[in-house]
């Protein structure tokens, strides 16, 4: 699907320079071998999703090189639109569906996911990665959970195929805040068992929480190793596990 959508800035995947992420969603494309397919996927969430690192001096989003090894892996034409909005919470998130501007900590400027979905789909896929700065802030696992399913239910109802990114196992969190963590996990996986237009993956299956260098000083962002890392693995989860689910047959 390949409609093209709509007030998006758009840039090749492959070139280098720090992405600029002042105004959200920004598309990675890249061009494949085979005319005849082109995917289209969005990446939303919070600083995790924008690929923040070095206290914001650099930004690494794992969605460039998600489409950099889609594209590859498929022979495939590949846009992935990204909109990581740093310090919002799932529930701003869910609240903020139908909002024409979401305003983050860096002062960077995004759409509420609905807003998106209606005015720059049509998606293959939509990947969701939100729930640590809830969590960060206390919130119960269930609370955080059923802040998330509003923003997957927004894409059921829009036919789209989504994926939860549960929140990384970042190794500044102690014990306890692993455990909630993990309940988090146990409930979009169940989510995701019990409808056909959804799946999960936890980070942790991707990037270690053990691998220091996949991981930035704070603790709690991935090092711009560690996003990298996140696309390509994904991008081999998705063309297995998701992307047969998510496209028409």
């Amino acid at each position: 699907m390949s409609p093209p959508p709509q007030m998006v800035r758009t840039v090749a995947a492959t070139q280098q320079p720090q992405p600029c992420l002042q105004q959200m969603p920004v598309a990675f494309s890249v061009a494949g071998t085979n005319p005849g397919r082109a995917l289209r996927i969005l990446c939303y969430g919070d600083s995790l999703t924008a690929g923040f690192s070095r206290g914001g001096r650099e930004f690494v989003p794992y969605p460039r090189t998600l489409a950099e090894r889609i594209s590859s892996v498929c022979s495939a034409s590949c846009e992935v639109l990204v909109c990581g909005l740093t310090g919002l919470r799932a529930d701003t998130m869910a609240d903020g569906l139908a909002s024409q501007e979401l305003v983050d900590m860096m002062g960077y400027k995004g759409k509420g996911l609905g807003r998106i979905l209606d005015e720059s789909g049509p998606f293959d896929a939509v990947l969701i990665m939100a729930g640590t700065n809830d969590l960060g802030y206390f919130q119960p696992p269930a609370s955080v959970v059923r802040s998330l399913d509003r923003l997957h239910r927004a894409c059921r109802e829009r036919g789209v195929f989504s994926l939860a990114l549960a929140p990384p196992p970042a190794p500044c969190r102690d014990p306890a805040g692993e455990a909630k963590r993990q309940q988090v996990v146990d409930a979009l996986r169940a989510a995701a068992r019990a409808s056909p237009r959804m799946a999960c993956i936890d980070p942790a299956e991707l990037v270690p929480r053990g691998s220091s260098e996949m991981w930035d000083a704070d603790g709690l962002h991935f090092s711009p190793s560690g996003s990298r890392a996140l696309g390509e693995q994904l991008a081999a989860s998705l063309v297995e596990r998701v992307l047969p689910q998510a496209l028409p047959q």
